[in-house]
């Protein structure tokens, strides 16, 4: 049941992200719900099942991304290393974590990008791409952030119920 919720609600991010949120932009940055909700989800105490759809979502959003290929998916892997690394630290206040990841997770991404497209050629310095794209993405998706950690962790709560003690 989880990989269904899990890839639903993906798929639904994914669509939101390539229609709607891409029209949200503060100077160029943009959110990344994809990145909020791969945070979220693997933040979650009882998801197993974060590396596989980090992956196969990863490879989807490189297929379908103008960014070159694989750098979509090696974003969003170190997303779920940097949040896995962090929930065995901050485990009693998930909501710091979700802030946390967000933060470190948009910079590890955005780093990535700069890095393979300056590898491909094109000519970006690090300084405007850090005032132009960076640091509005990184607002963006701190501002995001907590309504997608709800979101994932309602659809946690649903698909993992507590047990009721009698």
């Amino acid at each position: 049941m989880s990989h269904v919720v899990c890839a639903l609600a993906l798929l639904i991010f994914t669509v939101l992200q390539m229609t709607v949120f891409s029209r949200i932009n503060l100077i160029a940055g943009s959110p990344d719900l994809v990145l909020l909700f791969i945070a979220a989800w693997s933040l979650q105490e009882h998801v197993k099942n974060a590396w596989l759809w980090t992956g196969v979502f990863g490879l989807i959003i490189s297929v379908i991304s103008a960014m070159p290929f694989y750098a979509p998916l090696i974003g969003y892997l170190g997303v779920v290393l940097i949040s896995k690394l962090l929930q065995r630290r901050v485990w009693r206040v998930p909501i710091l974590a979700m802030f946390i990841v967000t933060l470190l997770g948009t910079f590890f991404q955005q780093a990535v990008y700069i890095i393979v497209l300056q590898v491909s050629g094109s000519p970006i310095s690090w300084l405007e791409s850090l005032d132009s794209v960076v640091v509005p993405s990184v607002l963006l998706n701190l501002i995001f952030a907590l309504p997608i950690f709800a979101v994932a962790s309602e659809l946690v709560s649903r698909i993992y119920p507590l047990e009721v003690e009698a």
